[in-house]
């Protein structure tokens, strides 16, 4: 029983650790836009050792990568989570059901996060103290529209936006003025997060969400 209690106090030490001390992280988004209606998306985030990286682009299909000190370790297609329309056909049942097959873990964290608002709870956490910090976030945009007019009307808010954001947020801007629609967008920041407070203000926010969503469902039999 001794090992028992010494594996039990070193877990409760890391775990007070994750609770005070942060995590650096860093995060890489590209996005790209061409006049023919191709489009290409990607994320980055490291944690130390690992990394995940998502890429979704016009004919290929989005999926998720897992490396551990630059060696991948998974490759999942986003397509595996991706709410499908029911089949027409009884031909297209069979295919459908092995597509929308998932595990029990994944089940159970979908039912989970099916309520969570991924800016309602960015925004909450940056309310909170200790819990995710922004130290650097550089964006780097270019772009053009057919309608000229509407490229200026860009330029001017991001100037304005440029000069009212803290120092540690950057917006660099390229804007082209050939009369056709194109973007470019390029985003590199650095951040922290407390690993445990994280998790518990997740929890918190989702249960208060379930919490507020219950009393305002009508039964079926009224």
């Amino acid at each position: 029983m001794l090992w028992l209690g010494l594996c039990a106090l070193t877990l409760g030490l890391f775990g007070l650790l994750a609770y005070w001390l942060p995590v650096p992280l860093s995060g890489n988004f590209q996005a790209r836009g061409e006049p023919s209606g191709g489009w290409v998306l990607a994320l980055g985030i490291g944690v130390g050792p690992i990394a995940f990286s998502a890429l979704a682009a016009q004919g290929v299909k989005p999926f998720l990568t897992c490396h551990l000190f630059g060696k991948q370790l998974a490759r999942v297609p986003l397509s595996r989570w991706r709410g499908a329309p029911k089949p027409a056909t009884a031909e297209q049942a069979e295919p459908h059901e092995k597509r929308a097959h998932l595990t029990r873990i994944e089940r159970a964290l979908g039912r989970f996060f099916q309520n969570l608002d991924p800016l309602d709870a960015l925004i909450s956490w940056l309310e909170h103290k200790r819990v995710f910090e922004v130290q650097s976030l550089e964006l780097d945009v270019q772009y053009s529209f057919r309608d000229v007019a509407l490229t200026g009307q860009i330029l001017a808010a991001l100037c304005v936006l440029s000069g009212i954001l803290p120092e540690r947020y950057v917006i660099n801007h390229t804007p082209g003025w050939d009369c056709e629609d194109r973007l470019a967008l390029a985003a590199d920041g650095r951040f922290r997060i407390w690993p445990v407070r994280l998790v518990v203000d997740l929890l918190r926010f989702v249960l208060k969400r379930r919490s507020a969503v219950r009393p305002s469902a009508v039964p079926a039999s009224e």
